[in-house]
């Protein structure tokens, strides 16, 4: 089949021509998911530069796990919860990391930066992404899928295994908070 005409497939028949072989069918799945993979990633992982590695590792599980789909949920929703588990895996790796540097360097010499050190301006989407780090988890997992990964609340709940009602929920709960988080700095910046 010709890649043109790949685009013209749901995803159902796209993964199970993946699954007879057919990469440019897995390219496709791909293209057609990535962005939202990656936005996902951001907010789970927290890092716009480790986001690609870990949506290119997810999607190589993926590849490699293709008989495992079940055909419960949709491919999309399947394909973004291996990302978002990738994701958490790679930030609870992250902050185990830090533990281990962090005791290491209690035994070495730190030097302190100066007073002239500039404080940095974050844009509109490096402020939305502080804000959202410093949500719970929970919080982050769901206004990520919902806004930043543009996921439905039916895809949300297959993505995080949760039920439909805890995604309205917490949705609700962790927009309160989130803007709560940005009023919080938005005085910050006027006090001198």
């Amino acid at each position: 089949m010709h890649p043109a005409e790949l685009t013209d497939c749901d995803d159902a028949e796209l993964l199970a021509r993946s699954r007879r072989g057919d990469s440019a069918a897995f390219g496709e799945l791909v293209r057609r998911h990535q962005h939202a993979a990656l936005r996902l990633a951001v907010v789970i992982g927290g890092s716009t530069e480790e986001a690609q590695d870990i949506v290119q590792d997810a999607f190589v599980k993926v590849h490699a796990h293709l008989g495992s789909y079940r055909g419960s949920g949709s491919v999309r929703s399947w394909m973004l919860r291996v990302v978002a588990n990738d994701a958490k895996n790679h930030v609870r790796g992250r902050v185990r990391r830090m533990r281990r540097d962090d005791r290491h360097a209690r035994l070495s010499v730190s030097v302190t930066e100066g007073p002239d050190v500039a404080v940095e301006r974050y844009s509109d989407h490096e402020a939305l992404i502080a804000a959202l780090q410093r949500l719970s988890r929970d919080d982050r997992d769901v206004l990520g899928s919902r806004f930043v990964a543009e996921l439905s609340e039916a895809e949300t709940a297959e993505v995080l295994g949760i039920a439909l009602g805890t995604v309205k929920s917490r949705t609700s709960r962790a927009l309160g908070r989130l803007q709560h988080e940005f009023e919080m700095a938005g005085s910050a910046e006027v006090e001198p």
